[in-house]
């Protein structure tokens, strides 16, 4: 079984070997490993084409900026292999035998999206984090009955980078990422958990997903609350298709109001006038929170029952200043 790695690049040669050494140096050795040079202006490319020259497994691609949505969808276009695997070129993955796990995984129960677990890297502290819980095999022939235990242990999450996804499945389906946002994983995954027929996780860790001091998560703008809120609306339209009276309706609508008690926290963390605009509209919204398998949601959801919406959102902008986001 050929595996495809796509790793979109863009100003990272601080970064760049540490990542591409992480899957070439993997004991699973079918690999296709596809570096999408999406304009990089340091020496990345460079880096890029030294890398292809030395093993066969790898291709680059290089091409006009365009964002990361773009370069991964160029690099979908580019895979070969059964299933894929999304890794950012400041990532790396700590575990020479993830891959290999994942396949065994796979071989053992065949699905569309196979899920696992990754860790925070603190760069300044030096310091790791997990931030998924551990938990045993989640096994079960159906996927509501899968994705309900994923949900329970808060393992569905928005991202590309956790997901190892048949190819097939992608392309079938049309499974693009949208060009020109941020927060582009949380459309994406809602329309995976949608389309998808099986879903399966594996409780590996060997994803590390860098914490640098200017990464986007420590830089919100009014264009991430706007994007944000968004996506949250696209979850929403989305949701219209499913039957009400389904048990999946409820497990979607929990992955949805995850996102949208996101936007009623980080939106304190942007000190942008236009900010207020979005909250005031998404409002409309709040009936999301009842939807709270996540402990933290369901905080949101009691909070906003005795209190108000208004009043919750002051409480959460209280809550950033004492936990000093």
């Amino acid at each position: 079984m050929k595996i495809s790695i796509v790793i979109p690049v863009y100003n990272t040669e601080k970064y760049l070997k540490e990542c591409v050494d992480s899957v070439r140096n993997q004991t699973y050795k079918n690999l296709q490993i596809i570096l999408v040079d999406d304009g990089a202006k340091d020496s990345s490319p460079e880096i890029c084409d030294k890398y292809a020259a030395k093993d066969s497994r790898i291709k680059v691609c290089h091409k006009e900026n365009g964002g990361l949505s773009d370069a991964r969808n160029k690099g979908i276009e580019l895979s070969e292999g059964e299933y894929i695997l999304f890794l950012d070129s400041d990532d790396y993955w700590d575990d020479i035998q993830l891959v290999q796990k994942l396949v065994d995984a796979i071989e053992n129960q065949p699905v569309d999206v196979l899920n696992f677990r990754y860790k925070k890297y603190l760069e300044d502290e030096k310091v790791f984090i997990s931030c998924l819980n551990s938990t045993g095999k989640i096994e079960g022939a159906h996927k509501e009955e899968v994705l309900e235990k994923m949900l329970d242990y808060g393992l569905y999450i928005s991202s590309a980078c956790n997901k190892m996804i048949k190819l097939s499945f992608l392309k079938e389906n049309q499974l693009y990422f949208k060009r020109g946002i941020t927060s582009e994983d949380i459309d994406w995954c809602a329309r995976i958990l949608i389309r998808c027929n099986t879903i399966g996780y594996c409780n590996e860790e060997a994803y590390v997903y860098r914490q640098r001091e200017h990464s986007i998560s420590h830089s919100l703008t009014y264009k991430n609350i706007l994007d944000l809120s968004n996506n949250v609306k696209e979850c929403v339209s989305l949701g219209m298709n499913i039957p009400k009276d389904s048990k999946f309706y409820g497990l979607y609508h929990d992955f949805a109001a995850y996102q949208y008690g996101t936007l009623l926290l980080s939106n304190h963390l942007v000190k942008d006038q236009r900010v207020k605009k979005i909250m005031k509209d998404m409002k409309r919204y709040q009936w999301l929170l009842k939807y709270h398998r996540n402990k933290k949601i369901k905080m949101q959801y009691y909070v906003k029952s005795v209190v108000g919406y208004s009043n919750l959102l002051r409480l959460l902008k209280l809550y950033c200043k004492v936990r000093n986001y």
